[in-house]
């Protein structure tokens, strides 16, 4: 079995509620994948662990992999073939086919779909709102802005920006509220940004897989056949990276959205000051 970490509190469970606080079986998970393959890259571990307990897992792919060819000769077919391997990759870890969906936009080209603008025909932020509602989607794990990818960066503003709207009285015909109760980011290629000063770390929950989870994930990986030679050296690396003991080790940074200010310190600060005339 799966075991979950919260470094910042120095406690390791078997409780999937240490990595979603107060979670419950049946509860409905998305996993934001800039391009297709960055879910199994980044959190695939976790993936296997919704599955495990109970849950529903999403994957939402926001860009088609057009960019994604190797060679000249591939460029015409490589969304079609990507899409392929994409069913495959994410049926074969247990996700159902109805769950995946695809919002075909072109790669590097994410970011100016993000916001809400009434002109564009994609209409991105109204179907993404309407989807997190209608399928009561709980939780959500997206990509960490931190030096990855243009498109990783238009994802997490998506997780902390759009997602939350899920659960306001707004734009009533798109479905009614169903507020998020956790969000988290995952690391494909870089290290996350600093979120605690004085830290050595930078991620605060872990999911430890055994053996049989990190062979999923690479099995998924090497479905992915147009994107062998991108992803070699990443799938190689995955054997030293990760390993720890007879786990494999996953990494999450914690997103605190909408945190209320605390004004007590300041209420004693206020005490000390020195009014000047």
């Amino acid at each position: 079995m799966m075991e979950f970490v919260d470094f910042a509190k120095r406690t390791r469970s078997r409780d999937l509620g240490l990595i979603f606080p107060g979670w419950v079986q049946g509860e409905n998970v998305a996993f934001y994948s800039p391009h297709d393959d960055d879910v199994v890259l980044g959190a695939g571990y976790l993936l296997q662990a919704v599955l495990e307990n109970g849950g529903n897992p999403s994957v939402l792919i926001f860009c088609r992999g057009d960019a994604g060819y190797s060679t000249p000769e591939e460029k015409e077919t490589i969304v079609a073939a990507r899409k392929k391997e994409t069913l495959e990759a994410y049926g074969g870890l247990g996700v159902a086919e109805r769950n995946i969906v695809f919002f075909d936009f072109p790669d590097f080209g994410l970011m100016p779909a993000v916001g809400r603008d009434s002109l564009d025909p994609r209409k991105l932020f109204d179907t993404l709102l309407s989807y997190l509602r209608i399928r009561e989607i709980s939780r959500i794990v997206f990509s960490s802005r931190h030096l990855e990818h243009w498109d990783h960066t238009a994802v997490f503003y998506e997780g902390v920006y759009t997602s939350p709207q899920a659960g306001d009285p707004i734009l009533a015909d798109l479905g009614p509220p169903f507020p998020i109760k956790t969000y988290l980011a995952y690391a494909v290629w870089t290290d996350f940004e600093a979120a605690n000063p004085g830290w050595a770390v930078r991620a605060d929950k872990g999911v430890l897989g055994m053996a049989m989870h990190e062979a999923a994930v690479r099995k998924a990986l090497k479905t992915f056949a147009s994107q062998g030679r991108i992803m070699e050296k990443t799938i190689a690396a995955r054997r030293d990276q990760r390993r720890t003991g007879k786990t494999y080790l996953e990494l999450f940074q914690t997103i605190h959205l909408r945190t209320p200010i605390d004004y007590r310190p300041y209420f004693e600060i206020l005490k000390s000051c020195r009014r000047k005339t």
